[in-house]
């Protein structure tokens, strides 16, 4: 797990982003605007989260 790059975790939220907004979209739920917003939050915010978590967990070591 300790390989896991902020590359993939940004790739991996973009194919998760594409899937339930593809699905939002299709059923008249969300615009494309909204669901690439949100994509574009999510690739700032999910590695930045991740980032913090793993930071500190290597500080309690």
């Amino acid at each position: 797990m300790n390989d896991v790059t902020t590359t993939q975790i940004a790739a991996g939220v973009r194919q998760v982003v594409l899937i339930v907004g593809g699905y939002a979209i299709g059923k008249g739920w969300l615009g494309a605007d909204t669901v690439e917003m949100l994509g574009a939050v999510a690739l700032v915010v999910v590695p930045l989260v991740w980032g913090q978590i793993s930071t500190r967990k290597l500080a309690k070591k």
